[in-house]
């Protein structure tokens, strides 16, 4: 029988990469660790969102670039105007090269899993090749948007934050509205704002943005900008709505003609629904012992005002993991 792993990544996107780095940092063993991936190609920030640009300037990433440059001494990094925000595949290009001299001695298993279970002691992966055991699982596996069940014809998310494709998509005639105004809901009403098209931004919090307040939480750097330009009257085109309106919202819908879901993420892989539950203090998750999330499915998140907000920039993916995983390495 094969010798169970210590730990297992399940997904090697941005979140993926890192956590390996950081365990690798953490001086466990290249043959404690095993990957299963879909593809190895970087995730959905490489394959989907690649053209967005990223909501720190680059001297922010290039320096929590630099932290594996003790692994890697020969690393060169791109030479990007250092106040400027880069596009989300340049860094997924940067910390997938990094990520995959630092694991050349990592086990890597091209597969999808199909399911997990827990008994004697070891996670049990079950996957389309087989199956083998491991005692600490993380579940980095990314995520797919959120929907809402509404009757009209929706823009992907993926299409909505990308102008190059949106404005193939948005016509003269069209009036949009985007429930949600976080990260990805600002840049979609950038876009918007970009091409002239009415449009109406639903939101559920006190106020329509939350930015940043510590590590985790709230828009920072692009969004930011934009987040201040709307709450200025800068943006001719756009108009803020809350939830708690519905007549509003009622209003809003029966003049629009297409619609955009920027509510977040929920994983892409649940293996049963009780796999939603996590503590983004510990990344647990509630299902049983030595089990971990994160990245976009299992975000870090805070509290302000009584109401939970989470953040996904490639920044708080390597912040959560760093936060946490002392702890988990050390029970």
């Amino acid at each position: 029988m094969i010798k169970p792993y210590k730990y297992c990544i399940i997904g090697f996107g941005i979140s993926g990469q890192i956590l390996t780095l950081e365990l690798l940092k953490s001086n466990i063993a290249s043959s404690d660790i095993i990957i299963c991936d879909e593809t190895f190609v970087g995730g959905d920030l490489s394959t989907k969102y690649g053209s967005i640009l990223s909501n720190t300037p680059w001297w922010k990433t290039k320096k929590a670039l630099e932290v594996y440059r003790p692994q890697i001494p020969f690393m060169n990094l791109p030479n990007f105007p250092e106040n400027e925000c880069t596009p989300v595949r340049e860094i997924a290009g940067c910390l997938l090269q990094i990520a995959g001299l630092c694991s050349k001695g990592v086990e890597k298993l091209t597969t999808v899993v199909n399911g997990l279970e827990y008994k004697d002691l070891l996670w049990h992966i079950i996957h389309s090749h087989g199956s083998f055991q491991a005692s600490t699982v993380f579940l980095t596996i990314g995520g797919i948007e959120n929907n809402l069940d509404i009757s009209l014809p929706k823009i992907p998310l993926t299409i909505a934050m990308d102008k190059e494709q949106l404005k193939y998509i948005v016509n003269s005639s069209d009036t949009i509205s985007v429930f949600g105004t976080s990260h990805s809901g600002t840049i979609v009403l950038d876009n918007l704002q970009s091409l002239s098209t009415p449009t109406y931004g639903i939101y559920k919090g006190s106020e329509p943005f939350v930015f940043e307040t510590n590590t985790y939480g709230g828009l920072k750097e692009h969004s930011s900008t934009i987040a201040n330009s709307i709450l200025g009257n800068k943006y001719s085109y756009i108009s803020l709505i809350h939830w708690n309106n519905p007549f509003a919202i009622h209003k809003a819908l029966l003049k629009s003609t297409k619609i955009v879901i920027a509510t977040g993420f929920k994983p892409k892989h649940t293996f049963g629904k009780e796999y939603l539950d996590y503590d983004p203090k510990t990344a647990a998750i509630k299902v049983g012992p030595r089990i971990y999330g994160f990245g976009l499915a299992y975000p870090g998140c805070t509290t302000i005002d009584n109401k939970t907000y989470q953040d996904n920039s490639v920044l708080s993916y390597q912040s959560q993991i760093q936060s946490c995983l002392p702890d988990i390495l050390r029970t």
